[in-house]
């Protein structure tokens, strides 16, 4: 299945592409230079702007080479209304890491999204668990 998403570019930037026509995500490039200190996080411009299309998301999820290799990993989530500038957040673990422009950063995922209607109750009804949470199940 594909879906159709604009995209604009700011000076510099790159647009989003995949290695493989099979890769779930696209990556993203960084688009200045910036030094990503041990141990913090870091926003780095990428320069680009999507139109996530009604009733999709975009899902940003850290690249395995940079995750493995490094120790940086990021998240996000792009709802469809936001058209701003993706910044990705870069969380390091590992060692200083200088990214430079056009490096990839992370990978942008389209995602069909569920709306849910929350609705207050008194009685929450099924599930085996309860409230039996983290380490709930042993080792």
């Amino acid at each position: 299945m594909s879906v159709q998403v604009k995209i604009m570019l700011e000076e510099g930037a790159k647009a989003p592409e995949r290695a493989h026509v099979s890769d779930a995500g696209a990556d993203l490039f960084a688009n200045e230079e910036v030094v990503v200190p041990r141990g913090s996080w870091v926003n780095i411009h990428t320069g680009v702007h999507v139109e996530i299309p009604r009733g999709y998301f975009g899902l940003l999820q850290s690249k395995s080479g940079l995750n493995i290799n490094n120790g940086i990993t990021s998240r996000g989530v792009i709802d469809e209304g936001y058209t701003g500038e993706i910044i990705v957040a870069l969380q390091n673990l590992g060692p200083a890491k200088l990214i430079h422009k056009g490096d990839k950063i992370t990978q942008l995922i389209i995602i069909p999204c569920m709306f849910a209607d929350f609705v207050v109750t008194d009685k929450i009804d099924g599930g085996d668990r309860g409230n039996n949470g983290f380490g709930s199940t042993g080792k």
